[in-house]
């Protein structure tokens, strides 16, 4: 299995490397062929330790372009789940303070674990303030969506970060569930 992982500037990359099943290829978001990533399975894009989506999307017009035209399956984590929001046409807002922790979420799809409640770890300062069309949500916080799918198409967001405190967390399990999903494994 071939997986890209495309690094927006994360400072959890080893700890992404680590949580993702096999081995991938890391390239820079800055550094994306579209045409070289329809050769891949799977696309895993990352979270942002210096970018914006809101305020950097023109940054990311390689990246974008791919999330809304691939048929390939991806996940998106933190920033790479904001950026799948805003290529589809969601809307995202800033928080007043920045999420940084474990934090308890409430599962709604029971596909992707097994109990109604799951602590999973964030560090962010940006929600999701409206869905796009064709997105359910699986996981959610008083906040709003935590974790969204496709409805038709292969694509997964989280909001938070499945690879930091693997140990102290469900994320890892939430992130095991979609990917197994995603590949019958």
């Amino acid at each position: 299995m071939r997986i890209l992982l495309i690094d927006n500037g994360t400072k959890l990359l080893k700890k992404l490397q680590e949580l993702i099943p096999g081995s991938e290829v890391t390239v820079k978001w800055n550094n994306i062929d579209i045409g070289e990533a329809e050769s891949f399975d799977l696309i895993v894009l990352s979270g942002s330790s210096t970018s914006s989506v809101l305020f950097d999307h023109k940054d990311f017009v390689q990246e974008i372009e791919l999330i809304k035209s691939t048929k390939k399956p991806i996940i998106g984590i933190c920033f790479g789940c904001e950026l799948i929001v805003y290529a589809f046409g969601g809307k995202l807002k800033a928080l007043d303070q920045p999420h940084s922790g474990v934090r308890e979420i409430e599962v709604t799809n029971k596909d992707y674990s097994n109990n109604d409640k799951i602590s999973v770890y964030e560090h962010h300062g940006y929600i999701i303030d409206e869905l796009p069309i064709g997105f359910s949500v699986l996981a959610k916080s008083p906040d709003g969506p935590e974790a969204i799918k496709h409805d038709s198409l292969p694509i997964f967001g989280l909001q938070f970060h499945p690879e930091n405190f693997v140990h102290n967390n469900d994320g890892k399990e939430v992130f095991t569930k979609i990917f197994n999903q995603l590949f019958s494994l």
